[in-house]
C-alpha cells in the first residue's frame, strides 16, 4: 500500500486510464459505422474532425480526473453530483489490486506503442539521410529536390525538416505545366509540415483498435492530399489540368512500380483513391463546415458517460473488496 502524495498521483493516473479506456471504447463504436459520413465534409473540416476523434479520449480522461479527484474546482460541495462523483481513498493506493493492474497494463502498452513510433521515426530520418548522402538530389528553383533516378515518384518526406522530392524519371516525362502542378502540390506539404502532422496523428490514432487505426490514418492522409490539391488550385485555377496530371502520374507510376504503397510518414502524390480526389477537385460544393454544436455535445456526452462509468466501476470494486 502506498500513501501520501505518490498515492494521489497513482490514483489520478488510474482514473485517467480508466476514463480514457471508456472514451476510447465509445469512440471506436461510434466512429466505425459513421466513417463514411466524413466524406460529406470539406477537407479542412475533415482533418479537424479527425484530430478531434483521436484527441477526444485524452481530453475526456483529463476532465474525468478533475471531476472525480478535484470536485471542489467546480464548487459542487453539498450538491447531488458531488456524492455521485467522488473518488474515495484518494490518499492510499493498493499496488496489488485492480488499480495497480490497470496502471501497469496501460503503462506497458503505451510504452510499447510509443517505442514503435519512435523507431519508425528514426528509420524515416535515417532513410532521408541516406537519400541525401548517396543520391545527392539537386535543388530546383522553386525549392523542390530533383533525384537522379529512373523511378517515377513524387513525394514529401522528413518529419523535422520536410523536403519535396521528384525523380528524374517522372520529371522528364511531364510537361512544364504538369511539373508545376506536381511540385506545387509537394511544396504545399512542406509548407504545412504534413509529414510531422501525419506522424503526430498516427501516434494518437495508434491507441484505437487495429483496423480503425488504418482507417483513421488513411482518412487523415486523404484529407491532407486534398488540401494540397486545393493549394495548387488557388494558383492554377484549372481543375481539369490538376485532374489530368494526377491521372497521368498514376499511369506512369503504375508502369514502373505497380502496387506502390505510401510510407506512413511520407506524403506521396498518388497513393490515395483517385476518384475521391478528382471528384473533390471538380465539385463546386466541397462539403459541410465544422459542426461545432455536434462536437461539443459529443464531447460532453463522452465526458459524462466515461466519468460515471469509472465512478460506478470504482465503487463496485470497492464494494466487493469490503464484503
Amino acid at each position: 500500500m502506498i500513501f501520501g502524495a505518490w498515492a494521489i498521483i497513482l490514483n489520478i493516473l488510474t482514473i485517467g486510464i480508466l476514463s480514457f479506456g471508456f472514451a476510447l471504447l465509445l469512440m471506436s463504436l461510434l466512429v466505425n459505422p459513421t466513417h463514411g459520413l466524413l466524406l460529406r465534409f470539406e477537407a479542412k473540416t475533415r482533418a479537424r474532425l479527425l484530430w478531434c476523434v483521436v484527441a477526444l479520449p485524452w481530453f475526456v480522461s483529463l476532465v474525468s480526473v478533475v471531476l472525480l479527484v478535484f470536485p471542489e474546482v467546480f464548487n459542487w460541495q453539498g450538491r447531488w453530483l458531488t456524492s455521485m462523483l467522488h473518488l474515495h481513498h484518494t490518499y492510499s493506493f493498493p499496488i496489488y489490486s485492480w488499480h495497480g493492474v490497470s496502471l501497469f497494463l496501460f503503462s506497458a502498452l503505451s510504452f510499447l506503442l510509443l517505442l514503435s513510433k519512435l523507431i519508425s521515426a528514426f528509420k524515416n530520418t535515417s532513410h532521408i539521410g541516406q537519400l541525401q548522402d548517396f543520391l545527392r538530389p539537386t535543388q530546383l528553383p522553386n525549392g523542390c529536390m530533383l533525384i537522379e533516378s529512373e523511378k517515377r515518384h513524387a513525394f514529401t518526406s522528413g518529419i523535422i525538416s520536410p523536403k519535396a522530392y521528384i525523380t528524374r524519371g517522372l520529371h522528364d516525362l511531364l510537361t512544364e505545366t504538369e511539373n508545376s502542378v506536381v511540385q506545387q502540390h509537394e511544396l504545399a506539404h512542406v509548407k504545412h509540415a504534413d509529414p510531422l502532422r501525419k506522424y503526430a496523428f498516427s501516434v494518437l490514432a495508434s491507441f484505437f483498435p487495429g483496423r480503425l487505426v488504418t482507417q483513421l490514418n488513411n482518412a487523415f492522409s486523404l484529407a491532407l492530399e486534398q488540401l494540397a490539391d486545393s493549394v495548387v488550385l488557388k494558383t492554377s485555377h484549372n481543375e481539369a489540368l490538376i485532374s489530368k496530371t494526377i491521372l497521368k502520374v498514376v499511369r506512369l507510376q503504375n508502369i514502373s512500380t505497380p502496387g506502390q504503397t505510401e510510407p506512413l510518414f511520407n506524403c506521396a502524390f498518388t497513393t490515395h483513391p483517385l476518384e475521391l480526389r478528382i471528384r473533390y477537385l471538380l465539385s463546386d460544393d466541397k462539403g459541410y463546415a465544422f459542426p461545432h454544436g455536434l462536437v461539443f455535445l459529443s464531447a460532453l456526452t463522452l465526458v459524462l458517460v466515461s466519468t460515471f462509468s469509472v465512478d460506478l466501476l470504482h465503487h463496485y470494486f470497492e464494494h466487493l473488496s469490503n464484503h
